[in-house]
């Protein structure tokens, strides 16, 4: 999901209401997993909706069936729906039984308990208007609107509004199997939903029911319906990894004059290259049976709804929402965060999308451009990109922290990745491994880990559970051909992370030309010793914009090359550096503690030395190294040796 417009609707939600999915049975705590714990005792398999709708109301009449499965000893049927809608009847297994009601929970008492392991039909026949949505997010969960003259009606059931129009179970836990979507309209109406159109049936009364079918794992908020006087525009598209194959992108539209444009058409047709592109980075589209595809609203932004993204009209001029909203197919519907507190796991994937995509079709020079924009909207000086506090809605669609530090983190592990390749196997490697179903940081951490062949634990813990971002300063100073690099860390919320520690590029400058090296900055004041041959003029701390940082004064001050007890002026020296075999350093004082790490921090080689050591480097990867001498009354010192 991507909010534009209606991100103040957030914020007003939280002052004025606390938030908009409060969790009826615990007062004013939001629902975590289950609105009551009856409905933890069965695991939903099948849906098949028998519903009518208009484009012009919250009307809605019919029945929906829920096939399950008892996964314990169960005497009671829970469900949830808005309690304005009037349920007529409500069967198990073909027996008429009542229901009991309290605020939006259903309760249906059974003849006798099912045991563990019984599969089960619950069909609830019911009528009735909800309150309606204007378009914004988190408030209602039918909206019927009228947009320049076009007319129509939209659910949107995410977090917990999938019960203002169906007997539903609002719990991410429990992805439905499979779902019918059967919805009758007036003929002079479409109506779209998730999966292939199998059926469009003539109905009595000039109406005509559509009939949608989804053979894909879905989560409840995902499944949705649209009913307007829609034109469609659609289209095959064409997978580029030489198996010839083929996928409909299917998109509704409004039907008023003027309104599909030229540029609203270049921006759908974008869409099935797009859908190649992320392929080849994810693995195949999820859901390649099916479709993907649009039904244009007003909406704000757009909702990832599986195959079928409710798709604002911003769209059309910016291509970048529909990244986003592509991108969480993979990131959100084929593999859902298993808690809403791990939602960055959607939408910061989601949001770095848009980035991908602007890398691959704009341009070097865009992708920095953009990533800049993202860096600048997610340094905030506090709050984690893991969600603490799940009962506000507010906290858990945050702007800046799950959506653009969730993206600045997913960039930042792709800067970590020894190189860029083995970071798009860690999504792959993810999605196949989570398809379908639910997934954890702590599981993208462990396969991130194994694909890198370093611990990630510093990373995720200051990135995702940390607060915060570092602030750089630096001094430099160069005599002859040694360079001293002091770098001074501060950071925005020192009580939860007082030290980020993370690989850094420095770029060198002289008039002669530029050279970047990378170090391991791991305490909050650090100095770095190198050899250059040029006259510097100056230095800059991340010059690709790698790292999600501000930056201090970054000054030339001589002094750093005399501090006293330091390790520079010919006490600390390395031979040769580049090396192939082995680094040999000399005049290291007495008992120190010597350690070589990779530029993910990753110790690769430690040992007490004295005087001189010889340090392995015949088997390490070609890069650079950071080997740091701490002892007793000396200054830790770090320098950079090159293999």
């Amino acid at each position: 999901m991507q909010k534009r417009v209606f991100i103040w609707m957030v914020a007003m939600l939280v002052a004025v209401c606390a938030q908009a999915d409060t969790n009826k049975t615990k007062g004013s705590g939001a629902k975590t997993t289950s609105a009551t714990p009856e409905e933890d005792y069965y695991d939903v398999q099948y849906l098949k909706f028998d519903i009518k709708l208009t484009n012009t109301s919250t009307a809605v009449s019919g029945n929906v069936i829920t096939v399950a499965k008892a996964t314990a000893s169960m005497n009671v049927y829970a469900f949830e729906l808005n309690n304005t809608l009037i349920i007529d009847s409500a069967k198990i297994n073909n027996v008429i039984l009542p229901v009991a009601t309290t605020g939006d929970i259903r309760k249906i008492t059974l003849g006798s308990a099912l045991s563990s392991g019984t599969t089960f039909t619950a069909q609830v026949f019911y009528h009735g208007s909800t309150a309606a949505g204007t378009g914004q997010f988190f408030i209602h969960g039918l909206n019927p609107v009228v947009d320049n003259g076009f007319t129509l009606m939209y659910s949107l059931s995410d977090k917990d509004l999938a019960s203002d129009w169906w007997p539903s179970k609002q719990s991410i836990q429990d992805k439905v199997d499979s779902v019918d979507m059967w919805v009758t309209v007036d003929d002079t109406l479409k109506a779209c939903s998730n999966g292939l159109l199998k059926k469009t049936t003539i109905m009595p009364g000039n109406q005509l029911r559509y009939e949608w079918k989804t053979i894909y794992p879905i989560d409840y908020y995902l499944i949705m319906v649209a009913v307007a006087p829609y034109n469609e525009y659609s289209y095959q598209m064409h997978y580029t990894d030489g198996s010839n194959d083929s996928m409909l992108i299917q998109n509704f539209v409004y039907n008023t004059p003027g309104s599909f444009t030229a540029t609203a058409k270049a921006a759908l047709d974008s869409t099935g290259l797009i859908v190649d592109y992320f392929s080849s980075k994810f693995g195949r589209y999820p859901f390649d049976k099916e479709k993907y595809g649009h039904c244009m609203s007003p909406l704000g932004g757009g909702m990832e709804h599986q195959t079928m993204t409710t798709m604002g009209t911003g769209a059309y001029s910016d291509v970048t929402l529909i990244s986003h909203e592509l991108g969480h197919q993979w990131w959100g519907d084929n593999v859902t965060y298993a808690n809403w507190a791990e939602i960055w796991l959607s939408e910061g994937f989601a949001s770095y999308c848009e980035q991908l995509f602007v890398e691959k079709f704009r341009g070097a020079q865009a992708f920095y451009d953009y990533r800049t924009k993202v860096f600048n909207n997610a340094m905030v000086p506090t709050g984690s990109v893991y969600v603490d506090d799940t009962t506000s809605v507010g906290r858990i669609f945050n702007t800046a922290l799950t959506y653009k530090k969730g993206a600045s983190v997913v960039h930042m592990l792709r800067y970590l990745a020894p190189n860029d390749s083995l970071f798009f196997v860690v999504l792959k490697t993810y999605q196949q491994q989570f398809k379908n179903g639910f997934a954890l940081t702590t599981d993208l951490k462990h396969i991130a880990e194994q694909t890198y062949g370093t611990s990630l634990d510093s990373f995720f813990r200051q990135w995702v559970y940390g607060e915060g971002y570092p602030r750089y300063a630096a001094k430099w100073a160069q005599q002859g051909s040694t360079v001293v690099i002091e770098i001074d860390q501060t950071t925005t919320k020192s009580t939860s992370v007082p030290c980020f520690w993370m690989p850094l590029e420095i770029k060198l400058k002289s008039v002669a030309g530029n050279r970047i090296i990378k170090l391991y900055n791991n305490t909050p004041t650090q100095t770095f010793v190198t050899a250059w041959d040029s006259t510097l003029t100056g230095i800059e701390i991340d010059p690709n914009n790698h790292v999600l940082n501000s930056l201090g004064a970054i000054t030339q001050d001589q002094s750093i090359l005399n501090v006293k007890k330091t390790l520079v002026d010919n006490d600390l020296t390395v031979s040769p550096n580049p090396a192939e075999d082995e680094w040999l350093v000399e005049h290291i004082p007495a008992n120190a503690f010597c350690t070589l790490t990779d530029i993910s921090g990753m110790v690769v080689w430690s040992k007490v030395c004295s005087n001189t050591i010889a340090i392995p480097a015949k088997q390490l990867p070609k890069g650079n190294y950071s080997f740091s001498v701490r002892a007793a009354g000396v200054e830790p010192k770090s320098l950079i040796l090159v293999k």
